[in-house]
């Protein structure tokens, strides 16, 4: 229904913009990407998806095209919502969610609010094929540095199940991680493990 919102950015935090379009106040959810693109400019434009349910229309708006995009096609998973959506958008950049895509680096997408590590794979599987029929195109930086941190993940469970905890408990303990080598991962899941 609405492509995009161009007018005087009202009002906005780190979840919702308002954008005043001839006098008339559009509220609309956004990521913490779009928020650092338009925090601060007197107008902007976002470019929008209306999700309509029974008891409620909720405007979601995005600061480029690309991110709207990726939203898009987020949402066309089962399972993720126009919320989880947004939240994995606002932990990371869409280069580097489509490289962690590529790379089938769940770990990092799991580390969105309220995004479980089964979710997590179901979007790798389902995205990876899509991603690879669109336009959008990874950098070899960020494909580099997704698949590097899958390797220190991959390395750190090997350390620990050489020290005796079982593969289950190391990748367990290793998804809840946020250090990305192999030292810092193993340090900070014998932490974890420590502990239970």
């Amino acid at each position: 229904m609405y492509n995009y919102l161009q007018g005087d950015l009202a009002w906005c935090d780190l979840q919702t913009a308002v954008i005043d379009c001839g006098g008339v106040g559009y509220q609309c959810h956004i990521t913490s990407n779009t928020y650092r693109e338009i925090s601060g400019k007197d107008r902007v434009k976002l470019y929008t998806y209306l999700h309509v349910k029974e008891d409620a229309m909720t405007l979601f708006g995005f600061a480029d095209e690309q991110e709207k995009q990726f939203f898009l096609l987020l949402i066309s998973i089962s399972g993720v919502g126009p919320k989880g959506a947004l939240a994995i958008l606002s932990e990371m950049v869409p280069e580097t969610f489509a490289a962690a895509v590529m790379a089938g680096d769940h770990r990092q997408i799991s580390r969105a609010n309220g995004v479980g590590p089964k979710l997590a794979q179901r979007i790798c599987l389902e995205l990876k094929d899509k991603l690879a029929k669109t336009d959008i195109r990874v950098s070899e930086q960020d494909a580099l540095a997704a698949a590097a941190e899958k390797k220190a993940v991959e390395e750190a469970a090997g350390v620990l199940v050489a020290l005796g905890y079982s593969k289950h408990d190391a990748v367990r303990a290793l998804e809840k991680c946020t250090a990305d080598n192999t030292n810092d991962l193993v340090r900070q899941a014998l932490r974890m493990l420590s502990t239970v």
